[in-house]
This record gives structure tokens, C-alpha cells and sequence, in this order.
């Protein structure tokens, strides 16, 4: 069962929250079946931290578990030029909760937090993408956000 919404918090993330981070990050991309290089994820958060780099992370804390095993979801986001206005905007990169976490309000919290230091920054739109086999996500995502037209095309060079 989730715990009450009033024992998460989020905030930014910090170099104490490194090793839950890496640990919540593998879990992340087991979900999504890839394979993320030990130096790109080093690359990564590093730049988190580096307040010179325009690549943000904020963590969810629970405050009833215990220190070193209370960061419970992490949030990444991107601020980047838009062609269609003067203002920034911001892509929603990753976002993850502990599946004890969820349907109590972890993955808003943590979205939230991005649209307020968005809006801080002055910028007026946040988007993302999910797969399309994630439904439980897009249960929350459909009540804090509106689902576009768009198709993704990829290319590798």
C-alpha cells in the first residue's frame, strides 16, 4: 500500500543521494530493457549536479524510511530552445517511482516539481513521451498533462 502523500517530498537531487540514484536508475532502465554505459550514467550525474549544465534531476524522498533507503522516484528534465516561441521549453526525460511508491502520489510530486521550476525559469510548456506499453504511467499522465498528435520517428547515426 502507498504511504501518505505527506511523507514524500521532492527536491533536488544531491551528491549524498548518488549511490540510490545509480540503484533506482538500473531499475529504470531494466524496465525499458536497455543497457546504459557506466560512463555515459557517470556523464549523467555529473551533470545533474553541475549547476553550469542545462540537465536537471530531482529526487523523491519518503521520510518515514529510513536514511540511505528513502529516495523512492527521480525526475529528469531538459529546458531547450523551441522554434515556435521566445521561451525555453522544457522535455520531461525520465521519470520513476518505487512500485511501493505509486498510486499514492509519488509521480506527480515529482512532475510538479518539474512544471514549478519550469515556471520559475519562465518557461510555459513541459512535454514528454512514454512507451506505448506503459498504461499505469499514462494513468497519471493523462490527469496532469494532455496527450498530443505527435508520432516519434527515430534515426541512429
Amino acid at each position: 500500500m502507498s504511504p501518505p502523500k505527506e511523507t514524500v517530498t521532492v527536491r533536488f537531487a544531491q551528491e549524498a543521494d548518488k549511490q540510490q540514484w545509480l540503484d533506482r536508475w538500473e531499475l529504470y532502465n531494466q524496465f525499458y530493457k536497455r543497457t546504459v554505459p557506466a560512463n555515459v550514467t557517470a556523464e549523467q550525474w555529473r551533470r545533474f549536479l553541475d549547476p553550469a549544465s542545462p540537465v536537471y534531476c530531482a529526487v523523491a524522498v519518503n521520510s518515514e524510511m529510513p536514511e540511505g533507503a528513502n529516495v523512492v522516484g527521480f525526475v529528469t528534465w531538459l529546458p531547450h530552445i523551441y522554434t515556435g516561441s521566445i521561451e525555453d521549453i522544457v522535455y520531461l526525460h525520465d521519470l520513476w517511482s518505487d512500485v511501493t511508491q505509486r498510486n499514492g502520489g509519488t509521480g506527480r510530486k515529482l512532475i510538479e516539481f518539474v512544471y514549478q521550476d519550469s515556471k520559475e525559469k519562465g518557461i510555459k510548456s513541459v512535454y514528454w513521451h512514454t512507451q506505448h506499453f506503459n498504461h499505469p504511467a499514462q494513468l497519471l499522465y493523462t490527469k496532469v498533462g494532455n496527450k498530443t498528435d505527435f508520432v516519434q520517428y527515430k534515426h541512429d547515426l
